[in-house]
């Protein structure tokens, strides 16, 4: 019995850490979307350390174990960790894949919640007409139960897991290694944890440990990736660009792509820096479609005020300006308020050999031309 009590005190106890780093990630001065999925992330382990704090009550009799007291608990864990790592997968998803848009997050985010909705109908329907099909005499879960309760979480985790080893063999993906190995450690981890807990001790809270201690160190690197990226576009910065230019790029033909805004002063004088900020926004959700239609090992950032940078691998650069310019007329054809100005860039670009030495140069003749470009 007192193993269970020790059970529910950790588990209160992780959930009363990460509930101090949510008032922490509330603080944080950033708008990017990743960190609203963490946030999500935090509040449904909280949830489960709840939830699991309640199933350990049952079994230790605080809470009277009646056949409904079991079932409800056992549902709750079953759903509730299902979330947790469907969480995970949407946060690693963000993490390790910056070309994605808002739209495809949404999309991507409504598929994974399909499979939540089914087991928690299949399960919460069986639990009420067959309950002596899921409890012992004894009212402890039988075996089946323990398959649905790993199963869809399991394929969660391999999924995201077979998905980040597979982009860290991708070109240019030691710029977001650690992001990758991260993300991709979370899954051994979970799997040795659990099954520590549910095999070799249920009154031990190994896998209530684990995620505490992975979570803040997810939040740990997420705070040196604050460094790197620009706070209103969510795109890289130029600290991020340094970082890019360290890596191997020799054996690829690469083009410099300066995209500015034209009239942004006007725009801010006129309309405020409000709606200054806002047409950032669009372009840079512009650019961001264009890197992903061009490729994965594309770079963006913001190169400084209203200038934005591109490196292209690619031997036609007419087609990469092209897919560019089609994103943003796209971008702001379809945003649900479309600025009261015309809202149109310059762009100029310029052939880079890979060298470090020659990155300024090419720099320098992308700017010229995206000026010509403003000029015409």
């Amino acid at each position: 019995m007192s193993d269970f009590v020790f059970y529910a005190e950790a588990s209160v106890g992780c959930a009363c850490i990460l509930m101090l780093l949510l008032y922490s990630i509330k603080k944080l001065p950033t708008p990017q979307f990743k960190f609203n999925l963490f946030y999500q992330l935090v509040v449904w382990h909280i949830v489960y350390f709840i939830s699991d704090t309640a199933w350990a009550l049952v079994n230790n009799g605080t809470i009277p174990k009646t056949t409904f007291s079991v079932l409800t608990v056992n549902y709750l864990n079953a759903v509730i960790v299902a979330i947790v790592f469907y969480c995970c997968f949407a946060y690693a998803e963000i993490s390790t894949r910056p070309e994605m848009t808002r739209l495809q997050i949404q999309s991507l985010r409504t598929k994974l919640r399909i499979p939540i909705y089914v087991e928690s109908v299949l399960l919460l329907t069986s639990f009420i007409l067959m309950p002596e099909f899921w409890l012992d005499q004894n009212l402890e879960p039988r075996d089946l139960y323990y398959f649905f309760l790993l199963f869809l979480p399991f394929v969660y985790i391999m999924t995201v897991t077979i998905r980040c080893f597979g982009r860290v063999l991708k070109p240019h993906s030691q710029l977001n290694m650690k992001t990758y190995l991260i993300v991709a450690s979370y899954t051994p981890g979970c799997i040795v944890a659990g099954a520590v807990q549910l095999f070799l001790s249920l009154t031990t809270p190994v896998f209530c440990f684990w995620c505490t201690m992975i979570i803040l160190f997810v939040y740990l690197n997420s705070q040196n990736q604050l460094i790197s990226t620009d706070p209103l576009t969510a795109l890289n910065n130029r600290n991020q660009l340094q970082r890019y230019l360290q890596l191997s790029h020799d054996s690829i033909d690469h083009y410099v792509v300066m995209v500015d805004i034209d009239k942004f002063k006007q725009i801010n004088d006129t309309y405020g820096h409000v709606e200054g900020d806002r047409a950032l926004v669009l372009v840079s959700k512009a650019l961001k479609s264009a890197c992903g239609r061009l490729g994965k090992s594309t770079f963006l950032c913001r190169y400084g005020g209203d200038e934005f940078l591109i490196v292209v691998p690619t031997e036609l650069p007419g087609l990469a300006i092209r897919v560019i310019k089609d994103c943003l007329k796209e971008e702001l054809s379809s945003h649900y308020a479309k600025p009261s100005y015309a809202l149109e860039v310059s762009i100029g670009y310029a052939f880079w050999n890979g060298k470090l030495s020659n990155f300024k140069k090419s720099v320098a003749e992308a700017d010229e031309k995206m000026y010509e470009d403003k000029r015409s």
